[in-house]
This record gives C-alpha cells, sequence and structure tokens, in this order.
C-alpha cells in the first residue's frame, strides 16, 4: 500500500498529471477572460502540457505564468490577426446567406469553407508552435500550414479534439450548466494533454538532436 503513495511511484506520477491539468485548465480559463489574451493563454497552456507529457519536472503554475509573460506579445499578435481574419469569414458566410442559391453564392461558400478549415488548422499548431520554437510570426503561421497538410491524420484528430468544446454546446445545450462547469475545470487541459502527445512527436521530426 505505501507503494503507492510513494513519489516514484505510477500512481503518485499519474495524480499529479492530473492535479497539473486542473491548475493549467484553471488557469486558462481565467487568463482567457479578457479575450485579446487567449493566444498568450493557449500558448502558455500547450507549453506546460507539452512538458508534462514529455515527464518533465514543472511546476503547473509557476511555468504558465512564466509562458503566459514570455510569449505574450507574439501569441497576441497572432491571435488577433486570425481573429480578424475569422470575423471577417464569418461576415462574409453572413453575407453570403443573404444572397440567392445561385451558382456565385456557392462558389463563394466553398472558398470560405476552406479558408476557414484552414484557419482551423493554423489554429492547431500556431500556439504549441510558438511555445517550442522560437521563430518570426510569419514563419510560424507559415510552419503551421505546412505541419497540417504534412501529418494531416494527426491534424484531424487533434481538431476534433480541440474543437470538441464547442461542439458540446450545439449538441447538448440542454446540459449547459454541466458543460461550462465540465470545461472550467478540466477539459481544456485534458484536449491539451492528449493534444501534446501527438504534437511532440509531431515537433521531434523537426528537432536536431
Amino acid at each position: 500500500m505505501g507503494k503507492i503513495f510513494n513519489y516514484d511511484s505510477k500512481f503518485f506520477a499519474g495524480m499529479t498529471k492530473v492535479s497539473d491539468t486542473i491548475i493549467i485548465n484553471i488557469l486558462f480559463v481565467i487568463c482567457s477572460i479578457p479575450i485579446v489574451t487567449i493566444g498568450a493563454s493557449i500558448t502558455a497552456l500547450y507549453s506546460v502540457s507539452m512538458k508534462i507529457t514529455r515527464d518533465e519536472d514543472v511546476y503547473a503554475a509557476k511555468e504558465f505564468i512564466k509562458q503566459f509573460k514570455q510569449n505574450f506579445k507574439q501569441s497576441t499578435i497572432i491571435w488577433l490577426i486570425l481573429l480578424v481574419v475569422g470575423l471577417f469569414i464569418g461576415l462574409d458566410f453572413y453575407l453570403c446567406s443573404l444572397m440567392s442559391n445561385n451558382t456565385m453564392g456557392m462558389i463563394f461558400k466553398f472558398i470560405f469553407t476552406v479558408v476557414s478549415v484552414v484557419i482551423a488548422f493554423i489554429l492547431i499548431y500556431v500556439f504549441p508552435l510558438t511555445a517550442r520554437f522560437e521563430n518570426s510570426i510569419k514563419n510560424t503561421l507559415t510552419n503551421s500550414i505546412f505541419m497540417s497538410i504534412q501529418h494531416l491524420p494527426y491534424t484531424l484528430v487533434m481538431s476534433v479534439l480541440a474543437f470538441a468544446p464547442i461542439l458540446s454546446f450545439i449538441l447538448f445545450s440542454q446540459y449547459w450548466g454541466q458543460i461550462v462547469f465540465f470545461n472550467t475545470c478540466i477539459s481544456f487541459g485534458f484536449i491539451a494533454y492528449m493534444n501534446s502527445i501527438l504534437l511532440n512527436k509531431i515537433f521531434s521530426k523537426y528537432i536536431q538532436e
């Protein structure tokens, strides 16, 4: 019985990961409240989560705050760029919905759908890349597109996980209270943890030994 609660036991290591995941999840939610800081929050979330999945010793709260501050400027600029593009696409979709169901309208809808998918794929990689590698904003965005296509199966899996909280609100709106509670406590951290396992595999291919 004593071995279970030993600091070196698998049980203790697992419980530490769970508690760290809950901590960074709550910090992510709090730091994302101003909206404009969401990019920095995602970067910090994935920075800590990728270290946790690599079994690195890390003080979750301290490391989250450190990464939030360290990557704030670049992450915020990237987030605002993607937010503006997203709002523009949303407006275009709305305008297309007002058009008659003609060929031109269908073509525009198809184009904006493709662009939306590209933006979604970029979102999967851009902030973890910011957390893992030092690079310019332009190169980070470019690498996000490249990796999303190069590792498409992983990208699709991570996309489903990443957008699960949004889908849960749409599909199970009658349980919004429970969903909000679950998201606030652990879901974002859990998703980041699962995605970080795949991201570490992907990023390891681009790190020179």
